[in-house]
């Protein structure tokens, strides 16, 4: 990656102090919201509102003009109509700010010639100086280790995802929706119209960034799409990249020019560059989702033998399905283990080949555990998928569904292959779906997420394997 380039990301996800511009006394302001994510961050630098009618905004100084501020600002926030944008960049330019990111909308994104015009003007501020822009019409950045934050409730993590969003609204539902999985993220990036710095730049940026062990991205359009290609080759069996390609139907490519200026693509053509380049498709944020939850959850995967265990015959089967229809195998348990599961489950109703079938031998305290732990030393099985209720209740605990997960939680620790769990699409799983991604373990609410999730991080494994 060239230098000047990755040290110029490095003052926008590391900023030592901040400006945002377009701060109000009013609490729903655009501006004032960012400022209060940034203090809810903790951001420890300086941070400096911009407005000449107010002295004070949440108790900071507020300064008239970026050529006032104490010192000169790695980051500039705009948040202000999109006319007085082109006059704030030459500005920032002429003082050497750093990076600047434009959370204003209004340009090309709207098809109008003014929008464009404006785009044109930003263009030509920057000419000749190392300012670089992110946006306009995005978000901004969240940074966990640099304390930046896109919206106010965004807390630091430890974790080691980092997504490219064209869309500022999918930028926050991944965060939210990740945080519900367990999946933690070390910096996020709404790029919109990507004006300047574009998903190129980010990406090869992130595939270098030692904290960064997955990525994601949301996309309209792949600008400089050669080289982000080359970059995701590169990451092949390395990094995770899932990427959520949007406007691949004419209907779609509509939508996307009016929201980012984007130009679609077709989607056989996508998919199948998107393959031999090393990134995992998906057709949306909840696939998306459940892929990230396998890759970052699962152990290094050793093979694609399932073994499936599961009280409720039918989603069994259904199970079983799944596996073939995905490209998985059916393990075969050795006969130790049948023996095993003989000696611990009720002969009746209930099958120890695969699927293996505990019928009412679920029903048991600590059955569950057991049976897991046996699957777990059979050196046939790569991998668990696992059924997490019974046709039973005890006290409110329909179908088992809270004990058969104390179950696998008590023994998760002690258990070295891939574990996956299947609940079913209800409000009643909810709670112990939100337990298992705490501690690690996906949960899915079908058969088919499961396994459609495995094939991914099976593939993704056996490409390492193939390196």
């Amino acid at each position: 990656m060239d230098t000047k380039l990755r040290q110029s990301l490095e003052r926008i996800f590391f900023p030592r102090s901040i400006a945002v511009v377009g701060v109000s006394s009013r609490m729903d302001n655009p501006g004032t919201m960012l400022l209060r994510a940034l203090t809810g961050m903790g951001f420890s630098g300086g941070l400096y509102p911009i407005n000449p009618r107010y002295d004070e905004i949440l108790d900071l100084r507020c300064f008239p003009d970026i050529a006032s501020l104490p010192e000169r600002p790695d980051l500039v926030i705009l948040s202000i109509p999109p006319t007085s944008v082109p006059q704030l960049i030459r500005e920032a330019a002429r003082e050497g700010v750093g990076g600047c990111i434009i959370n204003s909308a209004g340009f090309s994104e709207t098809g109008r010639d003014e929008g464009l015009r404006l785009e044109g003007e930003i263009l030509r501020a920057i000419e000749g100086s190392d300012l670089r822009i992110v946006g306009p019409n995005c978000m901004g950045i969240y940074s966990s280790r640099g304390r930046i934050a896109l919206f106010a409730g965004m807390f630091p993590t430890e974790g080691h995802i980092s997504m490219i969003s064209q869309s500022g609204s999918m930028s926050s539902i991944t965060y939210m929706t990740g945080i519900e999985r367990g999946l933690y993220y070390d910096k996020i990036v709404s790029s919109g119209n990507e004006l300047d710095l574009n998903c190129a730049d980010y990406l090869e940026y992130l595939a270098e960034d030692p904290y960064t062990g997955m990525i994601l991205a949301y996309l309209e359009e792949v600008r400089d799409a050669r080289r982000f290609l080359d970059t995701t080759r590169s990451l092949m069996g390395v990094k995770p990249v899932i990427v959520l390609k949007a406007g691949l139907t004419s209907s779609g490519r509509k939508a996307a020019a009016s929201h980012t200026s984007a130009l679609g693509g077709n989607a056989e053509i996508f998919e199948g560059a998107a393959r031999q380049a090393g990134i995992i498709p998906a057709r949306d944020v909840a696939e998306m989702m459940d892929f990230a939850t396998a890759l970052y959850h699962l152990p290094p995967c050793g093979g694609s033998g399932v073994a499936v265990i599961s009280s409720p015959g039918g989603l069994a089967v259904n199970a079983a399905d799944a596996v073939e229809w995905y490209g998985l195998d059916l393990a075969t348990p050795s006969e130790k283990t049948r023996l095993e599961l003989a000696d611990l489950l009720p002969s009746e109703g209930t099958s120890f080949s695969n699927p293996i079938d505990l019928g009412f031998g679920a029903v048991p305290p600590g059955n569950y555990g057991r049976v897991l732990e046996l699957l777990d030393s059979d050196p046939h099985v790569d991998i668990m998928l696992a059924v997490g209720s019974a046709p039973a209740s005890r006290g409110d605990d329909i179908g088992l569904l809270r004990a058969i997960t104390d179950e696998v939680l008590e023994v998760k620790d002690a258990i070295g292959k891939p574990l996956v769990m299947v609940l079913f699409p209800s409000s009643f799983t909810a709670p112990q779906a939100a337990r298992l991604h705490a501690a690690g373990v996906p949960a899915y609410l079908t058969p088919t997420a499961a396994c459609k999730a495995l094939r991914e991080y099976c593939r993704f494994y056996r490409t390492s394997r193939d390196e």
